[in-house]
């Protein structure tokens, strides 16, 4: 997850550009780079924009006009350009523009540049659109070269189903199509926030000077940024309340968003359906393999990573966990959902890892109300059975806190939760150097709280110490070691994201993941 960008930025809603006297027919028309035309639409239309591309010989239009007829839009463009449109090119579909397209292929468009999702649905629509007319794309692709070159970026089951973009690298302009909404409400439904914020990523990777979203303002880089905040941020809050075992109707009243955030406020607000669109994709069936059985061609190693819970918020457990996971080359599976930890979903995985004690609080957190323990007793089997049947488990921080008493999770991982220390800085020091999981690893302080967990001194081999700054409590801070054919590892630091972030403390990490994974 991303950190806010800054609020200077966001307030950007027009690029530097050559104004274009307005229209009546297209009041909201401007020149953002040479020959690159952007062009924007009514509330009725959904505040809506395209745009065209001025080539050596032709006019190339990207995405459909609204309110006007094609004709009238095209006679726009044909007498600005000084030049012929004979190709469309399609960055999202709606309802009813198969009769917008049907008038461009009428008006002389030869061909209408699609993605595979959009084609789909605008060959599914109309049965005046010959297939033979659509140039149907579902990788990124040169259609323009020379002087002025244009790609097409397809980017379906993101934002839509069917989603693209259009990127002019010579010129620094993209048309973010639906990945990209700056003013209006962003539309959730049909989505798939995971792969939209992944889209988003992929685009700001091209450095564009402009961009000229599906809906609202255009603007510079920060209209990217803006929409990945917002989902990841939408996400995160989604998430946290998830982990505290609370149904979306009880999220949304706590989803906040600054106001300074906002480009259309308050036409952007989050609205309930948001929040129960990503409750949603974070939830079982959904999570934690986004509602699909894993690929069995996948050869690197896969993680079900269950983190989060009233005192720790996901954000930077999973910033941290990602970095340890790329540099050991597991795929992670992140889950916030406590259905997720299962015998189905632990069968396609070979590493386990969990940071979130063993409390709900469905009821709230106000004074008075109580948690319950989420782990059942068929989940305690799915754990044991997955270890011992040669399966690894990373047990971090407070995994061993308030689950079911004297019973099997607990007696696997070796330990138990008797409490900790305020948070202060504390020493941590290697003991056992000759373990492969301290590898590498010197002694360090941290901020963190210091838990002092006993443990089962003729079962778990201890590697690490803790300290505390007064030398008045001292504990086992990590140990580890092999119940039946699969391998277990304990790391008691981990609730700030100082501790997380350590090098040392990212090193034992990643030694404990290769160690567990037998490497």
């Amino acid at each position: 997850m991303s950190v806010p960008v800054s609020k200077r930025l966001l307030f950007t809603s027009l690029v530097v550009a050559v104004t274009l006297s307005a229209s009546s027919l297209l009041p909201h028309h401007e020149e953002v780079a040479p020959g690159v035309h952007a062009v924007g639409f009514a509330h009725a239309h959904g505040s809506a924009n395209s745009g065209w591309i001025e080539l050596r010989d032709s006019i190339v239009l990207v995405d459909l006009p609204r309110g006007i007829s094609f004709e009238e839009y095209l006679a726009v463009a044909s007498k600005a350009g000084g030049k012929t449109a004979n190709r469309l090119v399609l960055t999202s579909y709606r309802e009813g523009d198969e009769e917008i397209i049907e008038s461009a292929l009428v008006s002389g468009i030869e061909e209408v540049v699609v993605s595979r999702g959009i084609a789909e649905d605008l060959v599914a629509s109309s049965a005046s659109v010959s297939p033979a007319k659509l140039g149907v794309y579902s990788e990124k692709a040169r259609i323009v070269d020379g002087s002025v070159p244009v790609d097409y970026i397809p980017l379906d089951r993101t934002a839509a189903k069917g989603a693209a973009a259009v990127h002019l690298p010579n010129r620094k302009v993209l048309f973010a199509g639906p990945v990209a909404v700056n003013g209006p409400h962003a539309l959730l439904e049909g989505s798939n926030s995971t792969r939209w914020v992944d889209a988003i990523r992929r685009l700001e990777g091209l450095l564009p000077a402009s961009v000229v979203p599906a809906f609202g303002s255009w603007g510079d880089a920060h209209v990217l940024a803006r929409m990945r905040w917002y989902l990841v941020e939408l996400r995160r809050q989604v998430a946290y309340g998830l982990a505290m075992g609370w149904r979306p109707e009880r999220i949304f009243p706590t989803v906040r968003f600054p106001a300074e955030y906002s480009v259309w406020i308050p036409y952007d607000t989050t609205r309930e359906e948001d929040v129960k669109h990503v409750y949603r994709e974070l939830t079982v069936p959904s999570a934690p393999f986004n509602g699909q059985p894993l690929s069995q061609d996948d050869a690197r190693p896969h993680a079900l990573v269950l983190i989060s819970d009233r005192y720790h918020e996901p954000e930077h457990i999973e910033i941290a966990l990602r970095k340890v996971f790329e540099a050991t080359s597991v795929t992670p599976h992140f889950t916030f959902d406590t259905q997720a930890l299962s015998s189905g979903n632990l069968g396609q995985v070979q590493l386990l890892v969990i940071l979130k004690d063993g409390m709900l609080w469905p009821d709230g957190i106000e004074r008075g109300k109580k948690y319950r323990i989420w782990m059942t007793p068929e989940q305690e089997k799915s754990v044991v059975d997955f270890v011992e049947q040669g399966g690894g488990f990373l047990n971090l921080h407070n995994s061993m806190g308030l689950y079911p008493e004297n019973g099997p999770y607990l007696d696997l991982v070796g330990g138990r939760y008797i409490g900790h220390g305020p948070l202060e800085r504390f020493r941590v020091m290697v003991t056992h150097r000759e373990h492969p999981i301290v590898r590498g690893v010197e002694d360090f302080s941290v901020a963190d709280e210091q838990h002092t967990p006993p443990y089962d001194e003729d079962k778990v081999r201890v590697f690490l110490r803790s300290r505390s700054d007064d030398g008045s409590r001292e504990a086992a801070a990590g140990w580890a070691y092999e119940p039946g054919q699969g391998r277990l590892v304990h790391l008691a630091p981990g609730h700030t994201k100082e501790a997380m972030e350590h090098p040392m403390f990212q090193r034992l990490m990643r030694n404990a993941v290769t160690w567990l994974l037998e490497r």
